[in-house]
């Protein structure tokens, strides 16, 4: 069966608004329906390649890509009146404005099926925006995850950014703080480009930096995902990587847990865990009975007294209590009353100076 006989759109009579768009494939011939249904994922929900599609049915992938350009013009001329379909592009529109002009591919579909659930599934929504003519999908580029887009032209320049965005950090070797290189790219894309107003929205790149393959974006950060910070080898580098996600201090036996949690193709024994944490005390705080911080995140050695005495120091001037118990639980997980009878404790280091106050003796 070949595919070379033309349909005559003024012969399809269907009712849009009543109709599935899988539906109107019951107008293409019998073949053409099979390598649509697969190449759109209508049936299995599973999109199936191109090529893949072609050795099935003995074609070209070349003829393959033919039969959907057809199909999605047959369709852009089918819903070109129809106000429920034109809704539906007229959102996706309204999603990428919004979104700085950009988004990966799983992103822009999640927020259309969000605008839509119950009338279009994901994979009818999909092949009515790639139909039109304003709405641009991008799928096989080396240095780019798949995105919608709005305007035409700029592939070449997103290559362009992509490939400057690796070379930077490969250089570099070191992560950067987003917003920080955000302003860089601003500086020097933006001020080249002065008519392409979305080179100077922070969300663009935001949102483009999730489509370069070889970065990613974390804790605020943006480097390579080559880096350890972002795809960790040791115990150290998974305790820190966990450590940093999580933002709050573990027990060394819950770390462990996260550990094999997080990362399973490995095992790991408590011991090994907690044995790092020792180790390596320039990074991790232990905080109270085998509870650990980051250092990075201001926590300290020392005992209670240590810390009080720290922070009496560091405030010159007599302080309440429950500031001092503030400012302690910030360094070291312990009781309230614990600061308390440390400061009642240590008389010839700490000064009552009136009730419930304290400062250091002079």
């Amino acid at each position: 069966m070949g595919f070379r006989a033309k349909m005559d759109d003024k012969k399809i009579k269907v009712d849009l608004e009543k109709t599935n768009v899988k539906d109107i494939l019951q107008y293409c011939k019998p073949k053409e329906q099979l390598v649509l249904y697969r190449k759109f994922g209508l049936v299995s929900w599973q999109e199936v390649p191109l090529q893949r599609i072609g050795e099935s049915y003995w074609l070209t992938r070349e003829r393959v890509r033919q039969i959907e350009a057809q199909w999605l013009m047959r369709l852009r001329r089918l819903i070109i009146w129809n106000d429920k379909y034109l809704k539906v592009i007229e959102e996706g529109k309204k999603i990428l404005d919004m979104n700085g002009w950009f988004l990966i591919e799983d992103d822009f579909l999640a927020k259309l099926v969000n605008k839509w659930i119950g009338k279009f599934n994901l994979q009818e929504l999909k092949m009515i925006i790639v139909s039109d003519f304003d709405i641009y999908y991008l799928k096989r580029n080396r240095h780019i995850w798949k995105w919608f887009f709005i305007d035409p032209l700029f592939e070449d320049l997103l290559t362009d950014i992509s490939l400057h965005v690796v070379k930077y950090f490969t250089q570099k070797g070191e992560a950067e703080d987003l917003y920080e290189f955000v302003d860089k790219l601003k500086d020097q894309y933006a001020s080249k480009y002065p008519d392409i107003t979305y080179l100077q929205n922070n969300l663009f790149y935001t949102n483009f930096f999730k489509a370069i393959k070889w970065t990613a974006t974390f804790y605020g950060k943006i480097w390579l995902d080559t880096f350890t910070e972002v795809n960790p080898k040791t115990i150290k580098q998974k305790v820190l990587y966990i450590l940093r996600r999580i933002n709050k201090p573990l027990h060394y036996q819950e770390m462990a847990t996260k550990v094999l949690e997080w990362f399973p193709e490995k095992p790991v024994k408590v011991n090994t865990v907690h044995n790092e944490l020792v180790k390596n005390n320039d990074l991790f705080v232990n905080m109270w009975l085998g509870i650990y911080g980051l250092k990075e995140r201001g926590f300290q050695w020392g005992s209670v007294k240590d810390i009080i005495e720290r922070i009496l120091n560091s405030m010159e001037r007599p302080m309440p209590i429950k500031e001092i118990q503030k400012e302690v639980l910030k360094e070291k997980m312990v009781s309230p009353n614990t600061i308390v009878l440390t400061l009642q404790k240590y008389k010839d280091l700490f000064e009552r100076v009136d009730k419930w106050i304290y400062q250091l003796k002079k």
